[in-house]
């Protein structure tokens, strides 16, 4: 398997964590230093990210990816490209359509994202 299909595989486990609001699955693609900057501006880290999933005030009920893009530069992958999906934020529905730019990087076989950054379209 190419590096680039395990980055797909990857992203895309950690977007079916986020549908599934399984924390624990979620933790493990995260990196712990994650910086996840919201189209609305609003920046979390790892651990805010992931107790706004698990209290339910953020529920994502689909996540797909179009047009992506990624890059190696060593240890480091860049992924971008529009996610598009349905997610209900305390209790109003929304449509996602995004252009988005995530950063993540390989050590010890193990690969996990480091920052987040979307912009609506």
């Amino acid at each position: 398997m190419t590096l680039f299909k395990a980055l797909e595989d990857a992203d895309a486990a950690r977007r079916r964590a986020m549908i599934e609001a399984d924390v624990q699955a979620l933790a493990t693609y995260l990196d712990d230093d994650l910086r996840w900057t919201h189209s609305s501006g609003k920046t979390d880290g790892k651990t805010a990210l992931i107790a706004s999933i698990g209290s339910g005030s953020v529920v994502y009920q689909s996540l797909e990816v179009q047009e992506p893009h990624i890059s190696q530069h060593i240890n480091i992958f860049i992924y971008a490209g529009i996610i598009s999906g349905d997610v209900l934020k305390e209790g109003t529905q929304k449509k996602l359509r995004n252009k988005f730019l995530s950063i993540w990087h390989i050590t010890d076989e193990r690969l996990s994202m480091i920052a987040w950054q979307s912009t609506g379209i």
